[in-house]
């Protein structure tokens, strides 16, 4: 089985079965719990993130602080990728009490340690009160190492939805992605097709998750920054990248002038920021139906992340239907208004300030394939577009 199929495995049983008979199983997509903790990929700029007015599913205090409860909280996941000290500094934007606990994470099972009362924070302050737009200095600091992995809890005894903001900075060594080439080729001597996955705007490698259809392993998860394969692919290469930090990416590249010499494909990556004017696709649902297709667990997840570590920007959810040839009639308006309300209740259910979002459904007009032919092709006609479309000033 394929590490894809792992995951869609593992997205289906989440999505699904959350609690199996005889088995406990935690799990929750809100930002208030560890389970839905964001992902931080930028220490260059703040994380202005509102509070979402809950605990979420689970009152993570009676684990580690049984003397209170938890009222209003939010979770983010710290991967410097640092040799030396980090420090962060947590500043109120509505007056708001606060504290944080900050925590390190030994395993990949921070989450389920976490549940098991073991793990204590390493930091914290139980009560802070800074005026409006005030901090101190860069406190606390941690030193850390290339693969260490925090959490961050910070917590507000109100309930209101405040603003918080959260500055980083790194010294020591900052670890950097090096380009990489990957070669799939059967005989080393063969002609190739080397794609290389880049940042759009710096033009640095990424170290990127690329599935691949047309290269005869088709959709394996590949993660790497330059890859290698023969240059006798099929007539159409299928690429697919969702990876932290970017904009999801799909393309679709005729390889029939590639065939029989050497030749390149560059792969651009837009980081995922505010004020981008993109969309964002691959949120895709079952036929017929607004279920989400379990694929989907993950882009949802990095929207919600970026909307939580955005908290100025403002979307619009535009949904989408595959119905070739046919008029666009209420029936199809109707299925694709009701995908772009699943994304914004899941997004609603897990922290996102509904206000932020807008949704239409454009039914049948938008197809990204008028004729399909293909059952991907189905897919991606079957799906809801994110655009940003407002970003507040402060």
């Amino acid at each position: 089985m394929s590490l894809r199929a792992l995951i869609i495995c593992f997205a289906i049983l989440v999505m699904k079965f959350p609690c199996a008979q005889g088995f406990k199983m935690h799990f929750s997509n809100s930002i208030a719990d560890c389970y839905g903790a964001v992902e931080v990929l930028d220490y260059n700029n703040d994380s202005r993130v509102q509070f979402p007015g809950d605990f979420g599913q689970y009152d993570e205090f009676e684990h580690f602080y049984a003397e209170h409860s938890e009222v209003n909280s939010v979770w983010l996941r710290l991967e410097p990728n640092l040799k030396g000290q980090f420090e962060f500094e947590i500043y109120t934007e509505n007056n708001v009490d606060f504290g944080y606990y900050l925590f390190k994470a030994n395993n990949n099972s921070f989450c389920e340690e976490l549940e098991k009362g073991t793990i204590e924070p390493i930091r914290y302050s139980t009560t802070s009160y800074h005026k409006k737009g005030t901090g101190g200095d860069y406190k606390p600091h941690v030193e850390v190492d290339y693969d260490d992995v925090y959490y961050l809890m910070i917590h507000t005894n109100s309930t209101y939805k405040g603003r918080i903001r959260v500055a980083y900075r790194r010294i020591g060594d900052v670890q950097k992605t090096t380009s990489v080439i990957q070669d799939y080729r059967d005989d080393p001597n063969d002609n190739f097709v080397r794609v290389k996955i880049r940042d759009a705007d710096t033009g640095d490698p990424v170290e990127a998750n690329i599935i691949f259809n047309g290269i005869r392993r088709d959709n394996d998860l590949f993660l790497g920054t330059d890859f290698i394969f023969s240059a006798n692919l099929e007539k159409e290469l299928f690429i697919e990248s969702n990876t932290p930090g970017y904009f999801l990416y799909s393309k679709v590249i005729s390889t029939e002038q590639m065939r029989d010499k050497n030749s390149e494909i560059l792969i651009e990556l837009e980081r995922l920021g505010p004020g981008k004017k993109l969309a964002l696709e691959d949120i895709k649902f079952e036929q017929n139906s607004d279920v989400f297709m379990p694929i989907a667990l993950p882009a949802l997840k990095r929207l919600m992340d970026f909307l939580a570590l955005n908290d100025e920007i403002k979307i619009e959810i535009q949904g989408h239907v595959n119905a070739p040839g046919v008029k666009n009639n209420l029936r199809i308006q109707n299925l694709s208004e009701s995908r772009a309300r699943a994304v914004k209740k899941f997004l609603k259910d897990n922290g996102i300030d509904a206000n932020r979002m807008t949704v239409v459904g454009y039914g049948n007009l938008h197809m990204k394939y008028e004729e399909p032919t293909e059952p991907w092709q189905e897919e991606a006609n079957r799906r809801v577009e994110i655009m940003i479309i407002d970003e507040d000033s402060k």
